[in-house]
């Protein structure tokens, strides 16, 4: 559990754990340089019920949320693995659910869990949910190739075997941010994921904090370093690829997309100009039929295909 500074949140995510309807667990809480002594006032609060099943490290010198991941690691003799980020939640079903299935799937390397974007604000000392959904609710399965475009989970809803470090290595600890979705890839490359599909997991959001840097989610606070660090692990990728097997299939590609995209904005193009010939058509057979007092419902039929072509026309042109 990687925390700095943020108290309210660690208090939260401490009596979560507690929660758990599995109790053979063991908490590694990494205060990555953050003050020391809100840690302890908040985990004193639990000392008696977390007892020996919890190690707490304080960082005196923070090296970024992925050497925070490596240190919970090395602090840790557990047989599954989960990165429980302080501001995130469970389901008290998690652990239980989540180490049943992989005990019962010996094949699998680690499974997720479906997931609820919650959406929260803060009201005076708290933070209030005021709406939640499902994450990415197309997916009913993990599968490597849906994880090319972008990152479809988050590290609440994974639950992974430790033996897998042995062949992926530890967290990267040079990604600032976006180091969660190196490992993913990583572990997908490693073997078979499975997949929970009720949600266990709670994503918590708060788009309205992105000034706020303590207590502000990455992605909205950090989105610059987000699309950096994007672009820097797919040119690394693509250069370890182009190195062994040369510049020849990323060019043909290329080129290939960019004619496929040339084509369709012609295409597009056409159909646009179609639609403004249509829109001109239907106006002038609208003003004819006004203007020889047609029956109200043939004005109201121009009028309602004259408000469709105008709406398929708006949507084409946002697209392009």
């Amino acid at each position: 559990m990687r925390t700095k500074d943020r108290p309210g949140f660690l208090d939260r995510a401490v009596q979560d754990v507690l929660e758990q309807t599995l109790a053979d667990w063991q908490l590694v809480v990494v205060n990555d340089a953050g003050d020391p002594e809100q840690v302890t006032g908040v985990l004193d609060r639990y000392r008696h019920e977390l007892g020996d099943r919890l190690t707490v490290v304080n960082n005196p010198v923070s090296h970024g949320m992925e050497a925070a991941s490596n240190v919970g690691l090395a602090n840790s003799r557990s047989e599954f693995v989960n990165v429980h980020d302080d501001d995130d939640t469970w389901q008290p079903r998690f652990l239980h659910e989540t180490t049943g299935h992989l005990r019962d799937h010996p094949d699998e390397l680690s499974v997720a869990t479906r997931t609820l974007l919650v959406m929260e604000r803060r009201q005076g000392p708290d933070w209030i949910t005021y709406e939640s959904f499902a994450s990415w609710p197309e997916l009913h399965a993990m599968h490597f190739v849906d994880f090319m475009r972008l990152n479809r989970m988050v590290p609440i809803c994974l639950l992974y075997r430790r033996a897998v470090h042995d062949r992926i290595g530890p967290y990267a600890e040079d990604y600032r941010v976006i180091g969660d979705y190196v490992f993913h890839l990583r572990l997908l490359q490693a073997g078979p994921m499975g997949f929970i599909d009720h949600p266990l997991a709670h994503w918590h959001h708060r788009p309205a904090e992105v000034r706020d840097t303590t207590n502000a989610n990455s992605m909205y606070a950090l989105k610059g370093d987000h699309a950096e660090y994007d672009l820097r692990m797919r040119d690394q990728a693509l250069k370890e690829w182009t190195n062994k097997n040369g510049l020849g299939l990323p060019l043909f590609i290329s080129r290939e997309l960019d004619q496929s995209t040339t084509q369709l904005e012609q295409r597009l193009d056409k159909v646009t100009r179609m639609l403004t010939e249509l829109q001109g058509q239907l106006q002038a057979t609208e003003e004819a039929a006004r203007e020889a007092c047609a029956a109200n419902v043939a004005r109201r039929a121009v009028r309602v295909a004259r408000g469709y072509v105008t709406r398929a026309a708006g949507r084409i042109t946002r697209r392009r």
